[in-house]
C-alpha cells in the first residue's frame, strides 16, 4: 500500500523555517513529509546524506530513526491484542516462562507504558555505543536482569529502560511464532509499503544510507564536537531501537493506521495513543509504544527516535514527518527520560502551515 504523492517542494514559508532549524541546530541534511487530507501533500529533502563527499540527501535517502522503533512495537502489541492472543492486563508470566518472581506479575501495559521497574539489560559505552550486560550474550544478559534487583516496585515508578521493550519482543515472537523482525516487517512494513525500512546497524552495509552524526554522547550529554554514529543494537533490542527508514515509508505507516490497515478497530488506536498517569499523579507520557509530545494543538501522539526523528499526529488528520541525519539535532527527545513531553515546538511551525 503506498499513497500517490502530489508533486511539491516545500512551500516558500516552510523551507525557510527548516533552512533555519539546520542553521540553528547544525543539521547536515533532513527529510520532510507532511500527511494531509489522506494523502502525502508534501516530501522534501535538504542538506546532504553524508558531509565528508557532500553527498545531497534525497527522498531514497535512509536514516536511522532509534527509539522510533517503540512505536512499531506498540502496534505489533495491539495487533496481537486484535488477533486475540493477548491482553495488556495480563501478568506477563502468562506469556513467558521463568521469570524471576518479582517479575512475573508485570503486565502486559506496565511494560509499555514503562512503570515495571525491570532493572536495565543495556549499558552505554565509553566509545559512544551500546552493550548488553553480563558478558555481552544475550542469555547471560538475561541472567545478569534476573538477578539484578528491582528499580524500584512494579507500578510505583517510572525509568526509561530498554528491557520493558526486550520483554515485550520476546512475547510478540512467542505468541506470532516468528521472529520479532519477522512479524513487523510482515504486518506492518509490507502492507504499509515501507520498502525503505529495516533493522540494521551503523556498522551495516545499506544502500542510500544518510551518514549519521552525533552532537551529543548516547547518554544525553552534549559532545561538544560533531563525528560520526557508530551505534549497534544488539537483537535483542531491536524492539526498542536500531531501526532505518525515509520520511516516505513513515508517511506511509501513518496513512496505514488512519486508513485502519496496520489496526481494525479505532479503539485499538485509541488505546495506542492513551497514556495512563503516572505514579505520582502526573499525566502520562507513554501510550503502547507511543510517546505523547506537548505542541500548539495539545498533547498528540509523537513517537521519535535518538534525538533527531520525529513523527506527529495532529488534529483532523494531519500529520508531519521530519528525519535528521544528526543524533542530537532534537535534544527536547530527553525529556522522556524523566517522564516528561516532549517539547514539539521544533516541528509545530511546519504543522501550523498546513493546519485547515
Amino acid at each position: 500500500m503506498t499513497s500517490q504523492i502530489r508533486p511539491d517542494t516545500s512551500p516558500a514559508p516552510v523551507r525557510d523555517y527548516l533552512v533555519r532549524l539546520m542553521e540553528e541546530r547544525g543539521i547536515p541534511g533532513l527529510q520532510v513529509a507532511v500527511v494531509r487530507d489522506g494523502a502525502i501533500e508534501l516530501l522534501d529533502t535538504l542538506g546532504v546524506a553524508n558531509v565528508e563527499h557532500r553527498v545531497p540527501a534525497t527522498s531514497e535517502s535512509i536514516f536511522s530513526v532509534n527509539s522510533m522503533a517503540k512505536a512499531f512495537t506498540g502496534i505489533a502489541v495491539m495487533q496481537l491484542i486484535e488477533d486475540g492472543l493477548l491482553s495488556l492486563s495480563a501478568p506477563i508470566s502468562t506469556y513467558l516462562e521463568g521469570l524471576p518472581k518479582l517479575w512475573q506479575a508485570i503486565t502486559v501495559r506496565q511494560l509499555a507504558t514503562l512503570n515495571a521497574g525491570v532493572p536495565e539489560i543495556m549499558v552505554y559505552t565509553r566509545d559512544n555505543n551500546v552493550a548488553l550486560i553480563g558478558d555481552g550474550t544475550e542469555e547471560s544478559a538475561w541472567q545478569a536482569a534476573y538477578a539484578a534487583p528491582m528499580e524500584y516496585p512494579t507500578g510505583q515508578g517510572y525509568s526509561y529502560n530498554q528491557t520493558s521493550y526486550a520483554l515485550l519482543g520476546r512475547i510478540i515472537a512467542r505468541l506470532s511464532g516468528k521472529s520479532f523482525t519477522d512479524f513487523v516487517t510482515e504486518r506492518q512494513f509490507a502492507v504499509a509499503g515501507m520498502k525503505h525500512t529495516q533493522y540494521v546497524n551503523d556498522d551495516d552495509i545499506l544502500p542510500n544510507r544518510a551518514n549519521t552524526y552525533m552532537s551529543i554522547s548516547v547518554d544525553g550529554a552534549p559532545a561538544g564536537r560533531v563525528f560520526n554514529s557508530h551505534i549497534n543494537w544488539p537483537p535483542v533490542l531491536r524492539m526498542a531501537a536500531g531501526l532505518q527508514s525515509t520520511a516516505m515509508d513513515l508517511a506511509n505507516w501513518v496513512l496505514a493506521l488512519q486508513r485502519g490497515v496496520l489496526l481494525k478497530q479505532a479503539a485499538s488506536v485509541d488505546t495506542l495513543f492513551t497514556a495512563p498517569p503516572l505514579h505520582d499523579g502526573r499525566p502520562g507520557v507513554w501510550g503502547i509504544g507511543w510517546h505523547l509530545g506537548q505542541s500548539v494543538f495539545g498533547r498528540v501522539p509523537a513517537p521519535g527516535g535518538g534525538a533527531k526523528s520525529q513523527v506527529v499526529i495532529y488534529p483532523d488528520g494531519l500529520a508531519v514527518v521530519l528525519l535528521t541525519n544528526l543524533l542530537g539535532a532534537f535534544p527536547e527527545h530527553l525529556a522522556p527520560v524523566s517522564a516528561e513531553s516532549i517539547d514539539l515546538g521544533f516541528i509545530d511551525p511546519i504543522a501550523k502551515h498546513y493546519a485547515s
